[in-house]
């Protein structure tokens, strides 16, 4: 097969004027790199922007084919994504109309091509007026932050609106388009399942392929090469589209934490003689791994299961990272995915409301151990299921079960996000047919389709669910859970610990971003740092989002009266209330196997509840969840404040002696009374160590106001985790003022901060005045003199720059 790339040199017409575009290409991307239209994401201009795509537009190509390609007995024309609806023509015929953003289109080209001047079109029809048209003739039910009628249309929700994202409804070319070129045949797909027994895994290989009628007929044959991670390759003969390897001494792909990541190639050729004419190549993890649902004492488990190992999965949700999905790339998205491993992550969640993210997304996930909760794309509304939308919905989950299922990361596919639970819970409208077709679609048609493609990965038929039917989806005793009541719903941050999950995949709290990513779309000048003022509340979507964040700051922290005080404050207080949250599920590791925090990432410069922002700025929580999901985590359970609990929680293969210190320290940091205990904490497990009584030192309100517990956890005279706590709120707590002394050295690669302080500082932040930087640590106490060593890379930073003029940047934020 030759391949033929089509990614260059279109144009896009729209309305009366024309202009250059490469593949990604869409209308606003296109538009605003030409200077057209503004920056949609400065100040209020979304709401100028919408509309632009009330009009539909074209984008055209001219190419030419070499002559030889030509006498190829097939040729097809293949676009990886088309948003969403269009008329595809090659050379002024029309080859097919589209309608689903998520699928791949095929058109045969044969007969249809010459040498030189060929013009492929694909004219783009408005997606505001389908949905408007649509909801007029039938409504359907969707979220208030989006347009009305998204959900007849098979395009990302999200790009409607949403409640961290912007009404910029796109349309274009968003993959790859390419002109195939077959010989004698054609491999359509291969799959590959695994047996694992008695140390050896059964590798079974099926290929679905097509093979040409030639004059006269000749004898086409297939083979499968395998090629260890050692580079020693076996091959093996396809028949009737079937073969079966077994290796012998297997290297077993690991979730991150637990083990390597060993990646099988795995090529399948079709060839006639010497000549080989189609070939595809997947790399494969030889693994074991699916979700256990066994009946316990608290009801039924929801956990991976990785070559027999029960993981606890720590991550969080993925959505979208630009609202103009043409800007998304793979440099950024693997930054993304190499700052959530930074964060110890081991699992993450693909939300139902963008789209089904790009092969380098799920290469690096197996690469690097992630496990995928990949949901299909549906999210938090009803749909109709018409004999179109039927069709097309079905090529939808056909194409993209087919493209991910033989990637190592791939733990679950889920049907869709909070649908059930929102008949059940929402007053959702008594729309008996759309509830019907809820049940077929999730609970029929995809289920079918997996059990025919890819019977070997788990299904959930919806977030939350307990199994689905509408039968308790919010249940706290079987499958997973999505937990708003703190921050929708004005609970207190205390509330988390109330409440115990088998796994939950859902809950959050939001913050402001940096204040660079601020000053992005909002002018100081005119008076834009304002939370109640337009601006802020344009680049707030969510519902009440920033009484919600006044309200929680005004029960934890003193008023910030500066606007960059009041961004220190969100963030602090958003990250202590996950942090409070994650470990409390991690002290219940066994009854609790899972938390997916929302949402990692944003997809434009927001108020929301990412842990990095918009730029991969990161935010305190990101900083605090490299502390929470540490392979070995301490943690301190406050409940009764005079009476802490520390807990260890060990999640590696190996039982670890360890030992924690805690110290009673005033508020000038100086050590009051210090403890110490030892243990041995079994692998896989949790274990409270130790519980001490200071009720005495914490008899009268002023001593828990100037008193705080400082623990920390010791491994080979290491310290690999710790914390501080608190006995009052901080707003409550009386700090003394901190001098923070901050001296930079040059250490070669990187530089070192040394940070002290004359008394107590808490949520110690550092940042530079003009550039970037990811620290060793950040947020982070100092207890009065004892020194805070903490580094910057030198490679994130201007090359040359010197320990004086990176202490001339430093700026340092404490509470």
């Amino acid at each position: 097969m030759y391949r033929l790339d089509l990614n260059k040199s279109w144009s896009l017409k729209s309305g009366e004027k024309t202009y250059t575009a490469d593949v990604p290409c869409s209308l606003y991307k296109t538009l605003i790199e030409n200077k057209v239209i503004p920056d949609p994401y400065y100040r209020e201009n979304e709401y100028i922007s919408t509309d632009i795509c009330d009009n539909g537009c074209t984008f055209e190509k001219t190419f030419d084919v070499d002559s030889q390609l030509l006498d190829c007995g097939r040729k097809i024309l293949r676009f990886d994504g088309i948003d969403t609806l269009s008329e595809v023509c090659l050379n002024g015929e029309l080859l097919g109309k589209t309608d689903n953003m998520h699928r791949i289109w095929e058109y045969d080209a044969n007969g249809k091509l010459k040498e030189k001047g060929n013009i492929l079109t694909v004219k783009l029809f408005s997606p505001n007026e389908y949905i408007r048209q649509k909801q007029k003739e039938r409504p359907l039910i969707g979220v208030e932050h989006s347009m009305a009628g998204y959900p007849h249309l098979r395009k990302a929700h999200c790009m409607f609106g949403w409640d961290w994202g912007p009404k910029l409804p796109d349309m274009g070319i968003w993959r790859n388009v390419s002109l195939c070129f077959f010989d004698k045949g054609r491999i359509n797909s291969i799959y590959f399942t695994q047996k694992h027994e008695g140390g050896k895994v059964t590798l079974c290989c099926t290929a679905d392929m097509d093979i040409l009628e030639t004059d006269p007929p000749e004898k086409i044959s297939a083979r499968l090469t395998v090629t260890s991670p050692d580079g020693i390759s076996q091959t093996f003969p396809i028949e009737e589209g079937k073969a079966e390897v077994v290796i012998d001494d297997p290297k077993l792909w690991w979730v991150r934490g637990l083990g390597e990541q060993p990646l099988y190639t795995c090529t399948v050729e079709m060839y006639c003689g010497e000549h080989i004419f189609d070939s595809v190549t997947k790399r494969i993890g030889l693994r074991t791994l699916t979700i256990s649902q066994e009946k316990d004492e608290w009801g039924k488990e929801f956990c991976f299961i990785n070559n027999g190992v029960r993981i606890f999965a720590m991550g969080a949700n993925y959505i979208p990272e630009d609202q103009i999905v043409t800007r998304c790339t793979k440099e950024r998205t693997v930054k993304l995915l190499d700052d959530c491993k930074a964060a110890n992550y081991n699992f993450i969640r693909v939300w139902g409301g963008g789209y089904y993210p790009d092969e380098y997304f799920y290469d690096w996930c197996d690469e690097n151990g992630f496990i995928i909760w990949q949901d299909f794309m549906f999210a938090c509304s009803a749909y109709l299921l018409t004999p179109e939308f039927e069709s097309t919905v079905r090529a939808e989950f056909k194409d993209n079960i087919l493209r991910l299922r033989n990637h190592a990361s791939l733990g679950m596919w889920c049907g869709n996000n909070e649908i059930e639970s929102a008949w059940r819970y929402w007053g959702w409208a008594d729309d008996k047919q759309c509830k019907a077709d809820y049940l077929r679609l999730f609970e029929d048609i995809i289920p079918s389709m997996l059990s025919e493609l890819d019977p070997e990965t788990f299904y959930w038929p919806s977030s939350p669910s307990s199994g689905g039917g509408g039968t308790d989806p919010d249940s706290a005793q079987a499958g997973d859970k999505h937990y708003w009541d703190v921050w929708h719903n004005f609970k207190p941050i205390e509330a988390f610990r109330q409440y115990h999950y088998r796994f939950c995949s859902e809950y959050g709290f939001e913050s402001l971003p940096d204040i660079k990513t601020c000053l992005y779309f909002a002018d100081e000048s005119k008076g834009d740092l304002d939370l109640c003022g337009n601006v802020m509340q344009a680049h707030q979507k969510c519902t009440q989002g920033n009484e919600k964040v006044m309200y929680y700051l005004a029960q934890m922290v003193n008023y910030p009266y500066d606007f960059r005080r009041l961004i220190y404050c969100s963030q602090i207080v958003q990250a202590d209330c996950i942090r409070s949250n994650v470990e409390h599920m991690r002290r219940a590791r066994g009854r609790c196997m899972g938390s997916a925090y929302w949402q990692v990432n944003d997809s434009n410069p927001v108020i929301s509840w990412s842990s990095i922002d918009y730029f991969g700025r990161w935010k305190a929580l990101h900083y605090y969840a490299r502390k929470f999901h540490a392979p070995i985590l301490l943690s301190c359970d406050d409940s009764e404040p005079a009476k802490p609990a520390l807990y260890v929680t060990n999640d590696t293969l190996n039982d670890e002696e360890l030992t924690i210190i805690e110290n009673l320290r005033g508020n000038d940091g100086s050590i009051i009374c210090k403890g110490e205990c030892r243990g041995i904490i079994k692998a896989m497990s949790a274990k409270k160590m130790c519980m001490t009584d200071y009720s005495a030192e914490l008899a009268e309100r002023e001593d828990r106001r100037t008193k705080y517990l400082e623990y920390k956890l010791i491994k080979n005279g290491e310290v690999i985790s710790g914390g501080t706590t608190l006995f009052v709120r901080p707003k409550e707590f009386i700090f003394l003022p901190s001098k923070i002394n901050a001296e930079v050295h040059d250490r070669g690669d990187i530089f070192e901060i040394g940070l002290t302080s004359d008394n107590y500082a808490k949520s110690v932040c550092l940042s530079l005045k003009d550039y970037d930087c990811i620290f060793s640590d950040n947020w982070f106490d100092i207890h009065g003199s004892e020194k805070v060593s903490i580094t910057a890379d030198k490679s994130q930073l201007p090359e040359n720059m010197t320990a004086e003029q990176l202490r001339s940047q430093l700026q340092i934020q404490n509470y």
